[in-house]
C-alpha cells in the first residue's frame, strides 16, 4: 500500500489518505475552475466529510478521470505502479467511466461501477 496511492485508497479501512487525495483532486478543480457551482462544492466537501466509502471512490476516480493534472502528478511523484495506473488510466477508466454514465448495465449502479473499479485496478 505504500508505494501505491490509489491502492491504498481502495483497500485501506483508514479514510484518511483517501480523503486527502479527493481533497487534493477538489483543490485542483476550483483553482481550475474557480466559478465551480456551490453544489459541486457541497457535495464535495459531504462525500469527503462522510463515511460511505463508495462515494469516495467514485469521487476518486471520476476525479482522476476529469482531472488528468493530478493523474500525472501521481505518475511524475512515483505515487504509483508506474505501469499499473497508466494502463488502467488509458484503458480502464474512460471506458468505465462512460460506461457508468451511459448507464450500461455491467455498470449502472454506483456500487457496480466502484466494485469494477476495484477489480480492473486491484486483480488485473
Amino acid at each position: 500500500m505504500d508505494s501505491d496511492l490509489i491502492y491504498h485508497c481502495l483497500m485501506s479501512k483508514d479514510e484518511t489518505v483517501l480523503n486527502k487525495t479527493i481533497q487534493d483532486i477538489y483543490d485542483l478543480t476550483v483553482a481550475e475552475f474557480p466559478n465551480a457551482s456551490k453544489r459541486f462544492r457541497t457535495i464535495m466537501s459531504r462525500v469527503i466529510s462522510d463515511h460511505p466509502r463508495v462515494a469516495k471512490h467514485a469521487v476518486l476516480m471520476f476525479g482522476l478521470y476529469l482531472t488528468p493534472t493530478y493523474a500525472q502528478r501521481l505518475v511524475t511523484e512515483a505515487k504509483v505502479d508506474v505501469h499499473r495506473f497508466q494502463y488502467f488510466y488509458m484503458y480502464n477508466l474512460p471506458k468505465l467511466c462512460n460506461d457508468h454514465l451511459n448507464g450500461t448495465e455491467k455498470v449502472d449502479s454506483l456500487q457496480a461501477f466502484v466494485e469494477e473499479i476495484r477489480i480492473q485496478y486491484i486483480i488485473i
